[in-house]
């Protein structure tokens, strides 16, 4: 991938090198889903695929920059327009540059990897860390990777609208290989675990869908929750967010029923993240897998997130022999489904699942293979 994003380089701006090339990975998350902005825990790791960002400073006096898989590009003098109407993954670039180094004069900027887009696998998240971990390496500042994470969320929040927490930034920034990690996404504390079971791999599923509820619903869910806060508020002053919430406080308020639905949900979400940190660390597939079950089921009907592609694909996997558990992986409405399954079932399980698929659907899915990596990094030996 490298070889080729360095020939378009060289073709689009000449001989000279990139100043900065760096790696920044796609996301998974095990466990904890809708939890990062209830400022709950979840336990994400850092994908071995991942998006590339090459970067260097332009002396042409205006933006040029590219994005390799889409095949397009952007030309742009300064940001005094109104960028709404600017390609989509120009938007995330702008924001990165405007919240970081607003002064840094034009680049040149080329974008390409391997993360499919739209897969929940947090390519957009990949992409504004990827850009800003550039531009710290460009001018030499000296911000954590905590830092970084956090300006990141903003840019995604303030920039594009989308109200998540800090989980996808945290993992991009902060993961090792190997492991998964623990965030607390209050306090921001974060603990490493091996996430290895002898006999046993992690795969992704893409449906290859994205239904358009995503971003309105993802931002709907979130304000169902600070609704439900809110009503707790008044008998418990002390609840600042679902996190604070325990079950008898739930169970003691007249909630509607579909904010009781959605902070239940998050509740159980919750506890099931602490139960996978014990499984791994016992190295228990078997409760790793119905905890993985069970948390589908809640996306499925307690906080509405799942569709009919990622129901059928979990329902698929749930009930394969050597499945241990799946369930629907990201914002929902489409993406990923990610399972734990014995090595020796995976040459099987992989062609059945995508010809039962196309059978219902016409089209295949995606079985995405993959290790847990490090998070962004800038490649040594490419940049100029």
């Amino acid at each position: 991938m490298i070889d080729l994003l360095l020939q378009r380089w060289h073709t689009s701006f000449g001989d000279a090198a990139p100043e900065v090339v760096v790696r920044a990975p796609g996301r998974v998350n095990i466990i904890g889903e809708h939890t990062d902005y209830n400022e709950g825990w979840v336990l994400p790791g850092a994908m071995s695929r991942s998006l590339y960002v090459l970067l260097s400073p332009s002396s042409q006096g205006s933006h040029h920059w590219i994005a390799y898989d889409l095949d397009e590009e952007f030309q742009q003098h300064n940001f005094g327009s109104d960028t709404t109407e600017w390609l989509p993954w120009t938007r995330y670039i702008e924001g990165a540059i405007r919240f970081y180094a607003p002064d840094t004069g034009t680049l040149r900027i080329l974008i390409g990897g391997d993360l499919p887009v739209g897969a929940g696998i947090s390519s957009s998240s990949a992409l504004v860390c990827g850009v800003l971990y550039a531009l710290q390496m460009m001018t030499g500042r000296k911000e954590t990777r905590e830092e970084l994470a956090l300006l990141g969320s903003r840019v995604e929040r303030e920039v594009i609208g989308v109200q998540g927490g800090i989980m996808d930034q945290s993992a991009i920034m902060l993961c090792r290989a190997g492991h998964v990690m623990l965030l607390d996404c209050r306090t921001r504390e974060t603990r490493h675990i091996r996430a290895d079971l002898p006999g046993y791999r992690w795969i992704l599923i893409n449906t290859k869908v994205k239904h358009q509820l995503i971003d309105s619903d993802y931002n709907l869910r979130a304000a169902e929750c600070g609704q439900a806060v809110t009503v707790l508020q008044t008998r418990y002053p002390e609840v600042s967010a679902l996190r604070d919430v325990t079950r008898e406080m739930l169970d003691a308020v007249r909630l509607p029923e579909v904010l009781y639905q959605r902070a239940l949900f998050v509740l159980e979400e919750n506890e099931r993240v602490h139960q996978m940190v014990d499984a791994l660390s016992r190295q228990d597939a078997a409760v790793a897998g119905q905890l993985l079950h069970s948390s589908h089921r809640g996306l499925r009907d307690r906080y509405e997130v799942s569709c009919l592609e990622l129901d059928v694909i979990a329902d698929f996997a749930n009930r394969y022999p050597g499945v241990a558990g799946a369930r629907m992986m990201g914002g929902g409405f489409g993406g990923c489904v990610i399972c734990l399954l014995r090595e020796e079932v995976y040459a099987s399980f992989a062609p059945e699942c995508i010809a039962m698929y196309t059978d219902q659907f016409g089209f295949a899915p995606e079985v995405i293979a993959f290790e847990l990596g490090d998070g962004a990094e800038r490649i040594e030996g490419l940049g100029a």
